[in-house]
């Protein structure tokens, strides 16, 4: 079992690990603050002055940490208020827990995990004045354009980014494990790693022959959500273990109750 993620990694793999698996980490990235957070205090500012709107919170530690830096330039509490006020809409059941932790009520929470089923709520009554986005680490262009094409005027806050959390080249040493059919399980927690390991694979040389050994076996990719798993079908593996719920532990057990199957098998 190889475990790409860096939150929570010793977490998944431990459970792993009291199934009997045997573990490898390569971790692919992580969430860090950005460098400035001129950009963030901006759009805190900015929301503060236009007063309530609508605003699509995307993850729990995206929307901690954009008050975070609103605390440090002596914006949180209006920001707050602001956000109180507004009609929030939640991409997931960790934004939505943020935002009653928070006490911020959620107006709508998506059931599929994307970003365009809050855009489509949106565009189904446009309101009047800012969309609010806060972004989860990467731009998602074509959602942001869905909204600027209904004539919507579209804030963005980016309050992290991605970055790569590989040290001593461990995802040369998961792709060519992958390639040479030493890896049973393969599993990612958040779309860009999907794509760090696919870069990795194409820099080590091998991207066909992992890409060859994801869609027909031996390795089986695991996605703990429908985003996650976008970047894999996207790559023609359409094969991926995904849970029925986006949480860690019903990722484990569909990755042992997919490893029981191919047992009997």
């Amino acid at each position: 079992m190889a475990v790409t993620a860096h939150r929570r990694a010793s977490e998944q793999g431990g459970a792993f690990e009291r199934h009997g698996a045997r573990v490898e980490y390569a971790p692919a990235l992580k969430i860090t603050p950005l460098d400035e957070d001129d950009d963030v205090v901006a759009a805190a500012r900015e929301t503060v002055a236009s007063g309530p709107g609508t605003v699509l919170v995307t993850t729990g530690y995206g929307l901690k940490r954009w008050l975070a830096v609103a605390q440090e330039h002596g914006l949180h509490d209006e920001l707050l208020a602001v956000l109180r006020a507004s009609t929030v809409l939640a991409r997931g059941a960790k934004a939505r827990g943020q935002l009653q932790a928070l006490e911020i009520p959620c107006a709508y929470t998506g059931s599929s995990g994307r970003t365009a089923e809050l855009v489509d709520r949106v565009l189904e009554d446009p309101p009047r004045g800012t969309v609010t986005v806060q972004l989860h680490g990467t731009a998602d262009h074509e959602q942001l354009e869905r909204l600027r094409a209904a004539a919507l005027s579209v804030r963005v806050v980016a309050p992290y980014r991605w970055a790569s959390a590989d040290e001593g080249s461990r995802l040369a040493e998961l792709v060519r494990g992958i390639a040479a059919g030493e890896v049973d399980y393969v599993t990612f927690t958040a779309a860009p790693a999907v794509d760090a390991v696919l870069d990795a694979a194409r820099e080590a040389g091998c991207l066909d022959t992992v890409v060859t050994a994801l869609r027909d076996g031996p390795c089986t990719a695991v996605a703990i959500g429908p985003v996650c798993v976008q970047p894999l079908e996207e790559a023609g593996i359409h094969n991926a273990v995904v849970p029925e719920r986006f949480r860690l532990g019903a990722m484990v057990k569909a990755v042992c109750d997919h490893a029981a199957a191919a047992a009997s098998r």
